[in-house]
């Protein structure tokens, strides 16, 4: 599931020589951004997870999204050219999701549809996931997640695998695992889980997790990717933005892809929508990864899953 990472051009000492240096440092960043739109990643850029589904690295995040405001937002990342919705059985919009894909006239097979077991429903998995399939309107989901890991989370995981067999998602997995939870589901599970689903910025940057996950054939999912906005004011975090001339968002959406981790950034904004997805023009330096890498101080927008035993 690994990206193949491409250097930059660079030009040996003596050639161009006619050129003058400015004129042949255009040369080569326009050269760069040429090599980089053919071969690197775009919107459309799925990854294989470990049952050879593939998932496309960047989706629309819907939690928080509700009624009209998450049926308009799905609407317009799918006209951005998304192919990727997240949702939940708990966000209470499967139903407004299911609306705007069926508007968008985009076929349903092209578009990689995520729904999450709530952890009130560990009792009868069998009924909510009829139920978020009912709201959607779908026949089935390209990925059903164990949302927390709940008390129950092993047993549960057996009634998934068979959801699996009998075709209603196309992969399974699950979202806030740590090492410990997914090193104790594997003593029992059939089948390993094709992705885990985790808050993940450079300012929490789960190194271990993400290289046990890559070490395991499980791919990493990043939800609140952009720590809800609170940290983009960050001030090196804006030194790399304005020498990279993209926004603090952006560069940490391509930082999260640059460590091959699918990202689902949220918004309910047209424009924010767009300017997630202007991320495939341009390619961080090993300088600037390592500055974000150092940005980690274990923040949190969310519940912390390492409270859970």
């Amino acid at each position: 599931m690994f990206f193949e990472h491409y250097k930059d051009l660079s030009f040996k000492k003596g050639i161009c020589v006619d050129l003058p240096a400015r004129d042949l440092e255009i040369l080569v960043e326009s050269l760069n951004k040429l090599f980089l739109m053919l071969v690197t990643m775009d919107i459309k850029t799925t990854i294989k997870l470990n049952n050879s589904s593939k998932i496309p690295i960047l989706g629309l995040g819907t939690w928080e999204l509700t009624g009209k405001n998450a049926e308009q937002s799905v609407l317009w990342a799918l006209e951005a050219g998304y192919r990727h919705i997240d949702t939940a059985s708990i966000y209470g919009n499967e139903k407004e999701v299911g609306s705007a894909i069926k508007k968008s006239k985009v076929p349903r097979e092209e578009i990689f549809v995520t729904t999450k077991l709530w952890n009130s429903d560990h009792k009868n998995p069998e009924k909510a996931l009829e139920s978020s399939l009912q709201k959607l309107g779908m026949g089935y989901v390209d990925l059903y997640l164990i949302h927390w890991p709940a008390k129950q989370r092993n047993e549960t995981w057996k009634k998934l695998e068979q959801f699996l067999k009998d075709g209603k998602c196309k992969s399974i997995g699950v979202s806030n695992f740590t090492i410990k939870h997914l090193t104790e589901l594997m003593k029992t599970a059939k089948i390993m889980p094709a992705v885990n689903q985790v808050e993940f910025s450079p300012f929490l940057y789960q190194k271990e997790l993400l290289e046990f996950c890559k070490s395991k054939g499980i791919g990493l999912e990043a939800y609140s990717p952009l720590t809800r906005g609170r940290k983009l004011g960050d001030l090196e975090l804006a030194a790399v933005a304005t020498k990279n001339k993209k926004s603090p968002a952006q560069i940490i959406l391509r930082w999260a892809l640059q460590k091959d981790i699918v990202i689902i950034p949220k918004s309910r904004s047209r424009e924010r929508i767009l300017e997630n997805a202007d991320i495939f023009d341009f390619r961080l330096s090993e300088g600037d990864m390592k500055v974000l890498d150092e940005l980690n101080e274990d923040y949190r927008t969310c519940w912390n899953p390492n409270e859970i035993d």
